[in-house]
């Protein structure tokens, strides 16, 4: 009954209003600060500019919207939340695609790299003289993916009509199919009549009125005609190529050439286990910079953590405490380091629990502060104290998706499931009433996950007569969240052979991600290791800030056999506060690919 009078309470907090806060920030691009800065408020239509030295200051109510436009910057738009005081802007030159010329800094791959990446890759087409990239032949190929063949009601549907210059599709009295292209360059006024099937016709005059061959280059076989009925059901990707440089290699007088790979005749090299290889050992991703400890940077620590970390004695170390105590007692993070000091490394635990009490005076209204303590203290095993701070912040942020996983996952862990399912069920019923926005990305797979999880482990005490079985049973889940919905940062995952794939959550990176997080309320990720590679995994982040001048703690909660009876996790906290730098934040002897969910 508790938790069903606690998750009541949603909507007599859901029609709180909040005032109107002042926003505040200074505007930068590489460190120098822009003035004239056009700062909207896109809700209330409140505009202001930024002064010489790039400061402004905008009133919005959380929830709104905030734009930043400067011409030859790229536009930064801010959704403001309920905490949200401090808004530092930095912002990009905007690089314009010029119409014609294009420039890029491309990497050539091999044949054997092609060849690997053919299953991830539908711009990657087979043909007799090799594999082809659309993207780096020198010369123009359109590709017909799978997935569109797939989507046609028949062959036609999928290639009638998709470009200009090229007519395709199967013969009503042969069953044959039939192509015909104009050659790139030649303007569509050139063309006579109707294109026969595997011919075109083009006025005389024209210096290419002898070459009328379409030819068709199935798996890397040429032919002249190619049945319909062979190929239904069976093709994996279409390619047209009329260029002339694309031409040349399959003899004069060609005019185009159709490449069919069939789902037969198209073998890509598969695991072990006949999965698609696995493209983090693909690319020419050696990690061989040199990577930071998260939790020893020397110079980049404060210097009060310092001092504590370099105390001979637990009675030296309350001196440094008590002696910097004066200058940092308005600074949240000054206590939350100590009390892990003294907690953690002093095993002092009455003598922390007391600075942990002054940090949570300061933070008391404040779920970002607040979201850290708990992390913090679920990391130490302190379940109870973690799950009361975790309802203070379901009373601060009763309308964020984050608040309803962080204490159905706390209730877990207080093995109260029944609370944690009534939490969940709370939660699909305010959407289904429209009372919450609906998700569009990827928040729903991840609380589907949860909630078959809890489902899958507490059957019995939920009176569930048929356990779920997930398909991510057995492996190891590994779940990131933080407690700064501004925060950016890489997460990068390196496999016992020094290759890496890397996350990159950032605004530049993924802009429509962050945008419904902040729209959803969840500041969470999670990725599965397929059991596959044995090892040691190193899981790195480069911080990028939080738009203040305040760190940012990642919680990381890992779970072994996850889904199964034997189930375990382990939760690792960590502050992020230097910025740029690739840090190590810890390591796991886990076999397999990463798979992002």
């Amino acid at each position: 009954m508790k938790s069903l009078s606690l998750a009541s309470l949603f909507l007599i907090f859901l029609t709180t209003t909040h005032g109107q806060q002042t926003i505040q920030g200074r505007i930068t691009q590489a460190g120098t600060p822009l003035h004239d800065v056009h700062v909207t408020n896109l809700d209330s239509g409140v505009q202001m500019a930024s002064d010489q030295e790039g400061m402004y200051s905008i009133q919005a109510l959380p929830k709104e919207e905030l734009r930043f436009t400067y011409m030859g910057m790229d536009t930064v738009s801010v959704i403001v939340e309920d905490i949200t005081r401090i808004l530092n802007i930095k912002m990009n030159l905007r690089v314009e695609e010029l119409e014609e010329v294009t420039v890029s800094k491309t990497i050539l791959k091999g044949q054997k790299e092609l060849e690997l990446e053919y299953d991830s890759n539908p711009n990657i087409i087979k043909s007799a003289y090799g594999y082809l990239n659309k993207e780096t032949s020198g010369y123009s190929i359109r590709i017909i993916a799978e997935d569109e063949i797939e989507k046609a009601a028949n062959l036609d549907f999928a290639i009638s009509g998709r470009f200009a210059g090229v007519s395709a599709g199967c013969s009503l009295t042969t069953d044959m199919l039939f192509a015909s292209m104009r050659p790139s360059g030649i303007s569509s006024g050139s063309l006579v009549g109707k294109p026969a099937p595997k011919s075109l016709s083009l006025s005389k005059g024209n210096p290419f009125a002898n070459a009328s061959n379409v030819v068709f280059d199935v798996d890397g076989m040429i032919l002249n005609e190619i049945s319909c009925g062979a190929l239904r059901g069976n093709v994996r990707r279409i390619a047209f190529i009329s260029s002339l440089a694309g031409l040349a290699r399959y003899g004069r007088g060609i005019t185009g050439v159709v490449v069919i790979n069939t789902k037969t005749g198209t073998i890509t090299p598969k695991e072990s286990d006949g999965a698609p290889y696995d493209q983090a050992r693909l690319r020419n991703n050696y990690l061989t910079e040199e990577v930071a400890d998260v939790e020893g940077l020397g110079a980049s620590l404060p210097h009060y953590l310092k001092e504590l970390r370099e105390s001979k004695s637990t009675q030296a170390a309350k001196s440094v405490f008590e002696n910097n105590r004066a200058t940092y007692a308005h600074h949240p993070f000054f206590y939350l380091d100590s009390y892990r000091h003294f907690y953690e490394t002093e095993k002092e635990k009455s003598y922390a629990d007391g600075i942990l009490n002054a940090y949570h005076d300061l933070a008391s209204n404040n779920p970002v502060l607040l979201k850290a303590m708990a992390y913090v203290l679920e990391a130490q095993g302190q379940q109870e104290k973690a799950h009361s701070v975790y309802k203070q912040v379901y009373k601060l942020r009763p309308e964020y998706a984050q608040s309803f996983i962080d204490m159905a996952n706390s209730y877990r862990d207080l093995d109260k499931p029944e609370s944690a399912a009534s939490l969940y069920a709370r939660h699909s019923y305010l959407l289904d009433k429209g009372l919450l926005p609906k998700d569009s990305m990827e928040l729903s797979a991840i609380m589907e996950r949860e909630v078959d999880n809890l489902f899958a482990l507490d059957n019995g005490s939920l009176k569930i007569k048929k356990r779920k079985k997930t398909d991510d049973e057995n492996n190891t889940r590994l779940v990131f969240e933080w407690n700064d919905s501004e925060a950016e940062f890489n997460l990068q995952f390196v496999n016992p052979g020094n290759q890496y794939f890397e996350w990159k959550h950032t605004q530049g990176e993924m802009p429509e991600r962050i945008r419904s997080e902040k729209e959803l309320g969840y500041s969470m990720a999670d990725f599965l290791l397929d059991e596959e590679l044995l090892g040691d995994w190193k899981i790195n982040a480069t911080y990028h800030g939080n738009k203040q001048l305040t760190p940012t703690y990642l919680k990381v909660t890992e779970y072994r056999n996850y889904g199964s009876r034997l189930q375990s996790k382990e939760v690792h906290v960590f502050k992020l506060a230097t910025k740029g730098m690739n840090q190590h934040l810890f390591k796991l002897r886990i076999p397999s690919e990463v798979v992002h969910h």
